[in-house]
This record gives structure tokens, sequence and C-alpha cells, in this order.
């Protein structure tokens, strides 16, 4: 099969492609008009209407990591912007060479199995296979799994991509924002770095209405990032890092009284302090809290058996969860259709070119891959390379010659691209990609024990200089894990684990709300958005099984070892929870932003409704926890069928809400003096 010109009008992944070849291919460049005038997409377009897709499409180059340059100012390239030339440099599109040693390719693999996010896992899949060539002698699966611990980093906050854009470009933005309190407001802010901690992504900077530095939780952003005018001058000498290690979780503490129902809220007696405050009454207690988010969460799951007294903020924030929820129940349940599953779902257009410039380059490096090869090199179906393959056959100068074309060719085993030299190194890195392997790699030198600390170092210095502008980027933006907070279960857990010893836990289960005893021969622990899990064969059940270590009240050795069993301790990678045949049958509703929540549930099939709610059909074992389970999302997550447990669910949050009422101390009056 050899290039022919497509008949109807390109798509958006072709012409991104073929613009970055044409401007590639000639030195000199083309002006807007040659462009608007070969460019079928810019055809019979008004003047207005051109320049905001050319802007646009400029803009989505640019991200993709592609460098246009804009000549002017001299008599051959012009004066003004109609006559300026584009081009893109070799030299600057091409990837600076890498030698990674197989101990850093390694680490650099297992960085990038860091991210947990599909978009930006996709980009840091795709910068390790850029980089992944360079390497001598690297081992065939570079990217190995975690044996003893494994994080996984998640940025799927809608708003995370435009603040890390907002703080690379140093551009001031404004954003509605609910603080604690629930009063939301308007902020405009010169942003300066983005960090995680405590399982939560912050945004750092200079708030412009308040005159002074203030930390912001991304969840708590409730609108779109919009760009303001002008530019932004961070601190001299300023590191996120810095920042997260002042925050100081004991300082943020508060204490909170509740009451409870007789036998209820095992967890929160468990914790419970001595408050001179507190009645004698054995089921009103109170107990610290450093999350308030968190908290009314875990309140909220809780119902008709519990009622916060004090503090106001928390109580108002249980009432809130508590009230979205009953009007997420009362609502009609959305419209929508199962239909056959899409494995990963549908790339945008972005990833898609950047997987066609990979596959160009790779394939011209390689001379005459085998398709199958090729297709496991990029982790593809035979039948998704020959589609990309059928594609990039469209590319090339638009509207040009047939040898202005890509040459593809894959007729047989074997895939040839020719006349596309120009190509055939890696393109650079953009921010998201070198954001996330500069930070995955970061993330992989606080992994407890440092195994990897030494190989990781090397392959951050390397990188480094890879990422060109982006190199520093860790400067401004970092992720700290919970593994470097002090927690005495979790180091107890962790030791046990490294020398296979058996853990004695005391285990809180808040869907019955009772405590459980067991023993269990301790696999790894996974650290997935700010939770940690014990994976561990519970002895007990007989089975593998995951549990929350912020859900574990004790946890001692017995004095018994145990030896790994592959069929009992292997590592295996997925979800966190696993569905059985047996479970019940239950459709939820997720708002849009609970997209790796409903993943985890792992669904038998799911959908996107008009509103975009994600749909999906669930196993659950025990249908007694869906009133708190929707409880705790305030209305981000709804029962929609069986109509049994809907409503069971809305009875259910009617009682919390009107126990709430009913234990809240009543007023003193001359009656009841």
């Amino acid at each position: 099969m050899s290039a022919k010109r497509n008949p109807g009008a390109p798509s958006r992944t072709e012409k991104l492609v073929s613009l970055t070849y044409a401007l590639m291919s000639r030195r000199r460049g083309y002006t807007r008009a040659e462009l608007r005038g070969i460019v079928d997409d810019y055809q019979g377009l008004t003047d207005d209407a051109f320049e905001r897709k050319f802007e646009r499409d400029k803009e989505d180059l640019r991200g993709l990591g592609v460098p246009l340059e804009t000549l002017t100012g001299d008599a051959y390239y012009g004066n003004d912007r109609q006559d300026a030339h584009y081009r893109i440099r070799p030299e600057a599109y091409r990837l600076p060479a890498v030698s990674l040693a197989p101990d850093e390719a390694l680490a650099l693999g297992l960085a990038a199995r860091v991210w947990k996010d599909p978009t930006i896992a996709s980009a840091a899949d795709r910068a390790f296979g850029r980089l992944l060539p360079a390497a001598a002698d690297a081992p065939e699966d570079a990217g190995a799994s975690f044996e003893t611990f494994e994080p996984r980093l998640h940025a799927a906050d809608a708003v995370f991509r435009d603040l890390l854009g907002a703080v690379w470009d140093h551009s001031p933005i404004r954003f509605t924002y609910r603080p604690p309190s629930g009063q939301a407001a308007v902020r405009t802010i010169e942003p300066w770095g983005l960090g995680n901690r405590f399982g939560h992504w912050y945004l750092v900077g200079w708030d412009r209405d308040r005159d002074g530095q203030r930390i912001f939780r991304l969840s708590r952003i409730t609108s779109e990032i919009a760009r303001r005018p002008g530019t932004v001058e961070r601190p001299e000498g300023f590191r996120i890092a810095d920042v997260l290690d002042a925050l100081d979780p004991e300082s943020a503490r508060q204490r909170a009284t509740v009451r409870l129902a007789p036998g209820r809220g095992l967890a929160l007696r468990s914790r419970a302090v001595e408050d001179p405050g507190t009645s004698q009454d054995p089921d009103t207690i109170s107990f610290d809290f450093q999350d308030d988010e968190a908290t009314s969460a875990e309140l909220a799951e809780l119902g008709p058996a519990i009622a916060v007294l004090a503090p106001d903020d928390l109580r108002a924030a249980v009432v809130r969860r508590l009230e979205g929820a009953r009007y997420a129940m009362a609502a009609p349940a959305p419209g929508f259709a199962f239909g056959p599953a899409r494995a990963g779902g549908r790339p945008s257009s972005s990833d898609v070119v950047a997987r066609a410039l990979d596959i160009i380059a790779y394939v011209v490096r390689e001379g005459a891959p085998l398709i199958d090869d090729t297709a496991a090199h990029f982790g593809l179906s035979r039948r998704r390379l020959i589609d990309d393959l059928a594609m990039i056959q469209m590319c090339g100068v638009p509207n040009g010659l047939p040898d202005e074309l890509i040459d593809v060719d894959f007729e047989g085993d074997r895939v040839t691209i020719a006349n596309a030299e120009g190509l055939s190194a890696p393109i650079r890195l953009n921010l998201i990609e070198a954001f996330s392997l500069l930070v995955g790699l970061q993330t992989i030198l606080d992994l407890p024990g440092g195994a990897e600390r030494g190989a990781a170092r090397g392959a951050l210095a390397k990188l480094r200089e890879a990422a060109g502008e982006f190199g520093d980027i860790d400067q401004v933006v970092s992720a700290r894990l919970a593994a470097t907070e002090a927690s005495g279960t979790r180091e107890a857990v962790t030791a046990a684990t490294a020398s296979q010893q058996v853990l004695h836990l005391a285990y809180h289960h808040p869907g019955r709300d009772d405590i459980s005893e067991r023993d269990v021969e301790p696999i790894r622990l996974v650290e997935d958005g700010g939770r940690t899990y014990l994976q561990a064969w519970c002895r007990r059940a007989g089975d593998r099984r995951n549990f929350r270590l912020d859900r574990i009240l004790t946890a001692s050795t017995t004095g018994e070892r145990f030896t790994r069993d592959p069929a009992r301790h292997a590592v295996q990678d997925g979800t966190l929870y696993t569905p059985a045949p047996e479970d019940t049958r239950v459709v939820l509703g997720f708002a849009p932003r609970l997209q790796r929540l409903a993943d985890e549930f792992a669904p038998r099939q799911s959908a996107k409704a008009k509103d975009g709610t994600i749909v999906a059909e669930v196993g659950i074992a025990e249908t007694g926890q869906l009133p708190g389970l929707v409880a705790r999302h305030g209305g981000e997550l709804r029962v929609i069928e069986p109509p049994e447990a809907v409503e069971a669910v809305r009875r259910w949050l009617h009682a919390a809400l009107d126990a709430d009422r009913e234990r809240q101390p009543h007023p003193l009056t001359e009656e009841n003096a």
C-alpha cells in the first residue's frame, strides 16, 4: 500500500501531523497565506474564523511539544504578522540523546507506572517509550512491578492541567473557591506552584484579593480556570516542596464532639479523647481531626447513628453532604443505554497525533519492523496500529505532490515509511510528559526502603537534561507520598511486609460498623490517592483482601513468619476492589469527576448519560453499605437500580437528617431551664 490523497476533508489528527511534516520539510517555512491556501480545513473561512482556527492549531502543536518558530524582521521574511514565516527546526524538534543504564531505565519505567489517570499515564508512557530506545542494554520489561510498596498518583481534578499550564506560563488566573466554611468566593491568584500532600493537590500563590500568600485545595475549586492578563513573578528561590514540608498536620487539628447511637461509631469511639467539656453520657464523645472534608465524609457515612455537636463548621459540612445526597436521590434517573465496552476509552486527538509522530519515528529508525512488534512496542492491537498507519498514509504537505506525502507501506508482516526522515528522531517532551516522569522519579525517591534511589537519582539527572526547558519543573510541581508521613501503623505493617511476618489486625468495617480480628500474611502496600492499603492473604477469609490502613485500629506481629507462595502472594496489578460472582447487581451513577472511583468498582458494563453522569453496573457484596456510600459523596454518587435499593437509600437519608435535628441540644428556655 502506498500513500494516496484523502478524498474528503482531513481529520484534525491528519491536519496536525501534516502541518508538523510540512513545517519541518521546508527550511524557509510557510506564511499564513500559504498555509491558508493549501490546508483544506482553512478553506472557505472568514478572516476572523481562520485566525481563530490557526491560532488554536499553533497552540495545539506547541502543547504537543512541537517547537513552532516564527520568522520576522527582515526583507526576506517580512516585518508584520501576515508576512511572518512559520517553521519547525529539526534540531529543536528532536529529543536530545539520552544514555540510560539498565537500572536507570528500570527506575524510569517505574516512574511511568506511578500515574493512574489515563491522560497523565498515557503521557508518561509516550515519554518513556521515546527515552527507552536510547538505554544501553535496557531490560525487556523496564516497567517491572513494584514489589513491596506501590505508589499510585492521581491528578484527575478537572482543573489540574489548566493550573499546571498557568503555573508554567506565569499567568494570573481567576476561579471560584469554596473554603471549609462553605461560602464560595471568586479569587484572583498569581500561581506559583502545585503540590500534593496528605493525599490532596494544593495550589500555592499570591491572592490579589487578600494581598497575601495562600494555599488552595484543588478539590474546592468549583469553576473553570480563567486566565487573566499579565505575567507572574515567582519569589526567588521558590520550591513547592519547601511549602509542602512546612504544612504541619498537627497545627491544623481541631476537636469534634458527636453524639452516637448506642453501640455505633466503633471506630470513632476508639479515637475518643478525654475532654472536660464532654458530658458523662457514654454515647457523647470527643475526638481530634485534621481534614474537615475527609472527616465530614466519614461522619456522613454513619447517617442516622450520629449527630455532630461541635464544631459548627463540621456539622454544616456533614449536613451538606446528607442534603446533597438526598437531592441527588430524589432527582429523576438519567437516561442511559449500556453498550459494548470500549477498552480504555477514546484517546484525545492530541494523544493520537503524538502517537502517530512516535510511530513514524520508530518505524523510520527501525527500518522495516514487524507489524506485530511495532504494535507491541506501542501497546496497541494489530488492528489499531493498522488504522493509525492508514491515517499516516493520508499525511504530508497538505495538497502536495505525491513525493511530498508520507509513503507508508504495510503489506505483509512488515511496515516501512519513506520520505519522512525529518520525523525520524523522537519528538521532544512536552510539559505534561516531562512533568509525569520528573515527578514520578521524585516519588520513587520517597519510597520506603529506598532500594531504587540510586538508579532513580541517575535517571533524574539525565532526564532533566533531556527535558530541556522543563528540566526544573519539579521546582514548581511536587508530590509527597503519605508514606513519608509519620504513622505507627504504617511503620509496623511495612516492617512486617518486608520481613514476611504474620500480622494480627483489629479492623473496622464501616459498612457494617463492626470491628473484626484476623491474622493476615502481608503481600505489599499500595498508596492510592493519599490512602494506603495493605494487600494481604487473610487466613480467616481464605483469600486475598485489601485493608485500608486508616481502618486498621491495631496491628501487631504474631511472631510467626511465612514463606511466599506464588499462588497466594503474587504481586497483582489492577483495582483495589474485586467483585465476586454472587454479588448483588446494582446500577450506580457517578459524577464525571468520580471516574476513577467508578473504575475501581470494576464495572460489568457502563455508559455515559446525556447529563455527563457515568452510569455503571457493579457488584455489591452487601447492599446495606449503599446508603453510607451515597451519603459519603454528598450528591456525586447515586443508586439508580434496583428500585428497592433506591427506596432504602432515600429512607435512610431522610432518617439521617431527621436524627441530626432531633439530637441537637435544645435551646435553653424558661420552660426547660
